[in-house]
């Protein structure tokens, strides 16, 4: 099927066609039924002997009839060129009434989104979601440049995942960013390794942090993919310690801390190896809110900014036990630690 605008040329071309047999006449005008002579002359009549006078003139007025009812057709099929103007003008003529054809089809029939199954109303304005009370300590991360929120979110989430699992250091930092990058799984195990050695964590660590910022001047988005992979591993690296708190009989206490835009706060465990075993927490928090053992089942609302403490009876070596922590809106997701113990 031939487009709009070669319909529209075609046209015009048989027009310019039509009216250049009459432009051609030495005397510049030439009846309209010249233009059909050929037609004429092609005729039953035109190719019969001659007849006498009287049907003679019934068969010219006979011919004039069809002749002036086809020039009276063709000139209605065909207007004169003048009136037609510019290729141009005739265009934009055609999408003009295609656009307003459109418009009154589409708000006649209004097209759905592919999860309506019919017509629905959505609000002018979206409600401003309240920022979450975490995102201050992935501000804080020490990196070279700073990472978009929506990745620190997704980096959070993920990592609250992986706590949970006994999983080796390199593969936890692995599976915490792969699915920001699907197509650099071999630059991933790399990175990792290179990220958990004591030697580079040492190198980076008395590195100018100027320098760093300098080799980052587009920020994140200006790094390529290597350089991402390592910022975003090294975030996920910092999360997850800060998430993660595991005591040992040589060492039996420990404290981790998170910033929230309340304040901070402050986890504390101590181990317990005599009768009866146990883990002591002590969780200091800015504001009210909720915290819960879910493995254990016990909940805990605080009512108010201060300490709550929580017991882990006669914990088993080696397993993670999740502790959550709600601050204000019910509605945000909770921070999740994770405390174990191990015998060595």
């Amino acid at each position: 099927m031939k487009s709009d605008p070669d319909m529209i040329r075609s046209f015009l071309l048989g027009l310019l066609e039509h009216f250049s047999r009459t432009d051609s006449s030495p005397s510049g005008k030439v009846d309209d039924l010249d233009g059909i002579s050929s037609q004429v002359e092609l005729s039953p009549e035109t190719m019969h002997p001659p007849r006498p006078e009287a049907e003679g003139v019934s068969n010219l007025a006979a011919d004039e009839t069809v002749s002036s009812t086809f020039i009276n057709d063709m000139s209605i099929e065909m207007p004169p060129i003048s009136e037609l103007g510019e290729l141009p003008a005739v265009q934009d003529h055609f999408q003009t009434v295609l656009k307003r054809r459109l418009e009154i089809e589409i708000s006649q029939n209004p097209p759905l989104f592919p999860w309506e199954s019919q017509l629905q109303e959505y609000p002018a304005e979206l409600t401003a979601l309240s920022p979450l009370p975490w995102m201050r300590q992935l501000r804080s991360l020490q990196l070279p440049t700073d990472l978009p929120e929506d990745i620190l979110v997704g980096l959070l989430n993920r990592c609250q995942e992986l706590v949970a699992e006994s999983l080796q250091p390199g593969i936890q930092l692995v599976k915490a960013v792969e699915h920001l990058f699907p197509d650099q799984p071999q630059a991933m195990n790399q990175i990792a390794g290179l990220v958990l050695a004591d030697a580079t964590v040492r190198s980076t660590a008395t590195r100018d942090p100027e320098a760093l910022k300098a080799a980052f001047p587009d920020g994140y988005a200006g790094a390529n993919p290597q350089q991402q992979v390592t910022l975003t591993m090294l975030a996920a690296k910092d999360i997850l310690n800060t998430l993660t708190l595991t005591l040992t009989p040589e060492a039996p206490s420990g404290q981790r801390e998170w910033l929230t835009t309340a304040g901070p706060v402050t986890l504390s465990a101590q181990l317990q190896t005599d009768a009866p075993q146990q883990i002591s927490l002590v969780v200091t928090v800015p504001q009210a809110g909720q915290l819960s053992l879910p493995s254990l089942g016990q909940t805990q609302t605080q009512t108010q900014a201060g300490e709550v403490t929580l017991v882990l009876p006669t914990p088993a070596a080696g397993v993670a036990y999740p502790l959550e922590i709600r601050l204000g809106d019910a509605e945000a997701p909770p921070l999740t630690f994770v405390i174990s113990w191990n015998e060595a």
